[in-house]
């Protein structure tokens, strides 16, 4: 039995068999790549010239010492780079030559984030994951999606991973189901899907794409499923 989850604050701006390959090439792909967006490892920023922010900490001999934060969730969004370091409370926002042009400020923990870029929202997964909050460009709540639960096929469960396509739909890979919820731009759910019961037993490990959708999953974050945008496999 479907049912649809609405948005729970003001209406937001407005939109089987997978195949499978091998990581490495998409783990390869450039910052130059034709693909819109991509996420990030700390390695491919540093060879773009971001260079991670720095805290002090005391060491057990109670000196303090300087430290460089991690990225949490970094991703590319055409030639703009936006990074959540551990530890900070925004999302920095870098142009293509590692300089930073701006930054987004949260006021909660956040698991992993996708930006809207066409219409100017971006898309975080908080501490509850179950529930995705819809912020603006200045980090304010305008919106809100999701329905905690494992019985119904919109139900949420934590939540893994998040990304937005072209049309402004959001694709949340779900760990308790193991599959992909898709919401349209109002946050409306709209169906699941996933890899076919031959590849069921896989566990998927974050999503990522705009003009397609490609899905990490296995032991070893080994194999790649990719989808097109309305959840049918590609291949």
């Amino acid at each position: 039995m479907k049912r649809r989850g609405f948005i729970k604050s003001a209406v937001i701006m407005s939109a089987s068999s997978a195949a499978s390959m091998s990581v490495p090439a998409l783990a390869n792909q450039s910052w130059h790549s034709t693909a819109y967006t991509q996420r990030l490892h700390d390695s491919e920023l540093q060879s773009k010239g971001i260079i991670n922010p720095a805290t002090f900490i005391k060491n057990p001999q109670q000196t303090m010492v300087e430290i460089s934060l991690k990225s949490r969730v970094a991703r590319r969004y055409g030639s703009k780079v936006y990074v959540l370091f551990e530890s900070k409370n925004q999302i920095d926002i870098y142009d293509d030559k590692g300089r930073k042009v701006a930054f987004v400020s949260l006021n909660m923990h956040v698991k992993d984030f996708a930006v809207d870029e066409k219409r100017q929202r971006i898309f975080v997964v908080g501490e509850t994951t179950y529930s995705i909050y819809v912020l603006d460009f200045n980090g304010e709540i305008v919106g809100s999606f999701g329905e905690f639960g494992t019985e119904l096929e919109h139900h949420l469960n934590g939540i893994k991973s998040i990304t937005c396509d072209e049309a402004g739909y959001v694709h949340v890979l779900d760990s308790h189901t193991n599959n992909i919820k898709l919401y349209d731009s109002q946050g409306v759910y709209v169906k699941s899907y996933g890899p076919t019961k031959i590849y069921a037993k896989t566990r998927l490990l974050s999503i990522d794409g705009y003009n397609s959708i490609t899905v990490v999953g296995g032991k070893f974050a080994d194999t790649v499923y990719k989808f097109d945008i309305s959840g049918r496999p590609l291949g």
